[in-house]
């Protein structure tokens, strides 16, 4: 449970001045709630549990019973009594529908049972009028109730959910980087709504310049291509300043935050300054211990590496995470997506495979779907190119049977396979969709349009891709190139230094 439950605890027990005594077991209601009370300031809720149960059972229906209850519910989770959980919510929801403490924990519990469009719609409902409650949830939770909602109706209760976190301006304390992410959702949902006035408003949220990046080649943000290409500036470089200057000033006030580094290191990247971002980043160690950030650390690390085209270094770098317990840091597990399609590019296919095999096996229930369809393409590109055709295309029409849950991934395989015509049924199949088709546009874009760029023999499949008439008109109803002027520049750019009037950095 979360820090703030004992104020929450005491704030509930205190409308019970006054109650009318109850016995029960030679305790009167008075002395459970004043007992309750006591243990909920000691943060102690195996206090406050044996205090009420002995009266909640001979409560009848009433203000007591409530009040009661609510004390109930924020401490039976954390007492290994979750069980409970569902009956006790139930009975305060049908009382209390507008209360947003038991709609958050309503929340919870529906995202428990795998409902997560519920889930959703509860979160909506208590940020748009108790946001005070927002803090009974973890970043971590909302991500996962949000990547359990991607089509459909699913991704309609989603779209509710991002755009009420991001009117209550919520930052989850686990996770602080979520706000913006949220933000960049609820701005695509407020466009296809129309609300193109507020959707704009919001753009100064959105601090990272890939998201910026990835709107412009989107045509479901065509309303917004001019303030979004205000934003970023030739070549991004008003975006990347901005960036920048704010997150070198976050590392220099937390030398000591991973996530701080991870960011100021993704600054550095963008910048062009790809051996500022090995000086910056060789403190970080590959261990159980390592943090999900530092294992983004790394990964900036390795993209510097490939940018000067140092082939034999990032594999040096990759190669230690395959020694880490995946329970200990699960996060490395996305170092490994990323190893085996690293050895796959630059034509280390055997030893790609084997990496890709090993990952899907050893990470087990850590990866998404996402995830474990990232490693199947490797697999099936990696067969391609060691001529195992047969094998290849075996496990083609094993991931072709689960294209929906990475397209993309599932495109890539196919083409690696030399089976481009199926790759391009399920690529208009995805363009019909808007929602899919966003997964798509990014894949188009030339080398040229990205920063730390990195020779690609699968984003070559792609270029050739689009070729194909059929996909270039779907490519050109859904998105587009990025325009040249606002491809980064090549070779490192100035540090800013700080902020001059009228927000022009230098």
């Amino acid at each position: 449970m979360p820090a703030s439950r004992p104020a929450l605890i005491s704030i509930m027990v205190l409308a019970l001045a006054g109650a009318t005594p109850l016995a029960a077991q030679g305790m009167s209601i008075g002395e459970a709630v004043a007992a309750a009370q006591q243990a909920a300031a000691g943060d102690d809720c195996g206090g406050v549990l044996r205090a009420l149960d002995p009266v909640i059972a001979g409560l009848a229906s009433g203000p007591e019973r409530l009040i009661a209850q609510r004390m109930h519910m924020l401490c039976l989770g954390a007492q290994g009594r979750a069980a409970e959980l569902p009956a006790v919510q139930a009975e305060l929801a049908r009382a209390m529908p507008r209360d947003g403490v038991v709609r958050a924990f309503g929340a919870l519990i529906a995202a428990d049972e795998d409902r997560f469009a519920d889930a959703a719609d509860d979160i909506a409902f208590v940020a748009a009028t108790s946001p005070d409650a927002l803090a009974i949830f973890q970043g971590a939770v909302i991500r996962e109730i949000a990547g359990r909602l991607t089509a459909g109706p699913g991704r309609q209760a989603r779209n509710r959910m991002m755009i009420a976190l991001t009117r209550a301006d919520w930052e989850p304390s686990d996770l602080p980087e979520l706000r913006v992410s949220f933000a960049a959702e609820a701005i695509g949902a407020l466009v296809g709504q129309g609300e193109v006035h507020e959707a704009e408003a919001l753009l100064d949220r959105v601090d990272r310049p890939e998201q910026l990046w990835a709107m412009m080649v989107d045509r479901h943000y065509a309303r917004l291509w001019p303030a979004i290409e205000a934003l970023m500036g030739p070549g991004g470089s008003t975006a990347v300043d901005r960036f920048a200057w704010e997150k070198f000033g976050r590392l220099g006030d937390a030398p000591d935050s991973d996530s701080a580094l991870r960011d100021a290191a993704n600054a550095m990247l963008l910048l062009g300054r790809y051996q500022d971002v090995l000086d910056l980043t060789d403190r970080v160690q590959i261990d159980n211990a390592m943090s999900r950030d530092a294992v983004f650390v790394m990964l900036h690390r390795a993209r510097a590496l490939a940018a000067l085209r140092r082939v034999d270094d990032v594999d040096r770098l990759y190669a230690p995470f395959l020694k880490v317990d995946l329970n200990r840091a699960p996060a490395a597990a996305t170092a490994l997506i990323g190893y085996a399609e690293f050895l796959d590019e630059v034509g280390r296919s055997a030893r790609a495979l084997d990496v890709a095999r090993r990952t899907r096996t050893d990470a087990g229930s850590l990866l998404s779907d996402v995830g474990k369809r990232w490693l199947d393409r490797t697999e099936i590109c990696a067969l391609s190119a060691l001529g195992q055709a047969a094998d290849a295309n075996r496990a083609a029409d094993r991931l072709k049977a689960n294209a929906d849950q990475n397209r993309p991934a599932a495109i890539e395989a196919l083409l690696c396979a030399h089976r481009d015509a199926e790759a391009s049924v399920i690529a208009l199949q995805a363009f019909g969709d808007a929602e899919i088709a966003a997964d798509l546009l990014l894949q188009f874009q030339p080398a040229g349009a990205l920063w730390a760029p990195a020779p690609s023999r699968l984003r070559d499949l792609w270029t050739a891709f689009l070729a194909r008439p059929e996909i270039k008109a779907a490519f050109d109803r859904n998105g587009r190139i990025l325009p040249r002027n606002f491809w980064p520049q090549r070779g490192p750019r100035p540090i800013p230094r700080r902020p001059l009037e009228g927000g022009t950095l230098v």
